[in-house]
């Protein structure tokens, strides 16, 4: 008897919809029931099958070398097409092996002509590349009229950003089961560290004496242009971690580091640029929706955002980050539900988190506690000096193409690493 699935087993809509255009009442091997419409597994095996064929394609075979051993071990990149249809459904199903059988039958090839199965049970697939070029487009475009011709009231800058940002409260990161929102709410009572390089022996007594005003942000008749600001415009940079505010200085060794602890008075909105590098989608992405593909596309360039502004800033390319420094801005004062601040992880520090909070712009005479809602922290003053810098190393395996030749890396800890 031929299976069946009916529309109440399906999650995702649009697959429903296609049942209840498509199906009759009979009775459904999943659940049993036959009072609601369903279609046969083979005619499911039909409408998944395109979809599958726009968004996968069979992995590259690899021979991985192991240190000096020159046989190797032949691999191929990817899952199965069993794996596939419940990724693509979004859910496992009692009859996805039947579904995935389907979906081999559903492939058309001529033989006569050369042609080959694209499907096959002994294949193993990736997902096609997500290409983001038409974003790195816009990006560099915006670049350059910020650079050389309107770095004020930008038209570029804001339509990237506001196409860019649209609806980003509904992104979420999803590591396993675990889903999360890359908007946070910092409590009130967060502590945040702050750090400086001692200038001279002098330096002691003044800080001491007014450490928030020493160790804190510039004033802004002084403030350098940074990642996320431009020359004048005060922003408080800071860390979740004391040894990350004292890494972000890059100190040489035997150098003084001042460093206070902060807390915020108040809650504050911040986009997470580490949640958002490692978000699955915006809203519930569907595989069936007609344009997967362009969501898809801006949620990978978002995910590529957290490395641009990660990059340390470079002493005389300060340019280079006038986009950022444009980004910044527009979070704080353009976006519909402006943010108080970002987070993104530091480039200095394995697992270290960095903070920017854009001062409260009815509160820019005030002082910098007023101004980024904080408060030092009494008696956090404390003097480092840095005594050695550590790295660390990790052998990876060599892998080469089967196909192109090309050799790649392979990073034991996360697979294939593209």
């Amino acid at each position: 008897m031929t299976q069946a699935i009916c529309r109440s087993c399906i999650d995702d809509p649009h697959v429903r919809i296609f049942i209840e255009q498509n199906g009759s009442k009979v009775e459904c091997d999943q659940c049993g029931e036959s009072d609601d419409l369903a279609v046969s597994v083979e005619k499911l095996g039909k409408f998944l099958e395109p979809v599958m064929r726009r968004n996968f394609a069979p992995g590259e075979q690899y021979k991985v070398f192991h240190g000096d051993d020159d046989r190797g071990d032949w691999i191929q990149q990817g899952e199965t097409i069993e794996d596939l249809v419940q990724e693509v459904l979004g859910q496992y199903l009692d009859a996805n092996d039947s579904i995935a059988d389907a979906v081999v039958a559903a492939d058309v090839y001529f033989p006569s002509r050369g042609g080959g199965p694209f499907w096959d049970h002994t294949t193993y697939y990736i997902p096609r590349p997500i290409e983001v070029e038409s974003y790195i487009a816009k990006w560099q475009r915006t670049v350059e009229e910020l650079k050389y011709s309107r770095r004020f009231f930008s038209a570029s800058a804001r339509d990237l950003f506001a196409s860019l940002f649209a609806d980003i409260d509904h992104v979420r990161e999803r590591r396993g089961t675990r889903s999360r929102s890359v908007v946070r709410k910092l409590p009130e009572g967060t502590r945040l560290y702050r750090a400086r390089i001692s200038g001279s022996p002098d330096d002691l007594e003044s800080t001491f004496a007014a450490p928030l005003l020493r160790v804190g942000p510039p004033p802004k008749e002084v403030a350098r242009a940074g990642r996320m600001n431009a020359d004048g415009v005060v922003v408080l940079y800071a860390a979740t971690e004391p040894e990350t505010a004292r890494a972000e200085l890059r100190p040489a060794l035997k150098t003084d580091i001042f460093q206070i602890a902060l807390e915020t008075t108040r809650p504050l909105r911040v986009l997470d640029f580490s949640r958002l590098e490692a978000a699955k989608s915006v809203k519930d992405l569907s595989y069936f929706q007609p344009d997967y593909r362009t969501q898809r596309e801006r949620g990978r360039f978002l995910q590529l955002l957290h490395t641009l502004i990660a990059k340390p800033v470079v002493p005389g390319r300060e340019a280079d980050y006038l986009i950022t420094q444009t980004m910044a801005e527009y979070l704080a004062h353009v976006h519909e539900t402006p943010f108080d601040g970002i987070l993104f992880a530091s480039a200095q520090r394995a697992g270290g988190t960095n903070v920017v909070l854009f001062a409260d712009p009815t509160l820019l005479t005030g002082g910098v506690g007023e101004q980024f809602r904080v408060q030092y922290m009494e008696d956090s003053l404390e003097v480092y000096s840095t005594e050695a810098i550590k790295y660390a190393h990790r052998k990876l395996d060599v892998i080469v193409s089967t196909e192109t030749g090309k050799m790649r890396l392979l990073d034991r800890d996360f697979g294939l690493d593209f």
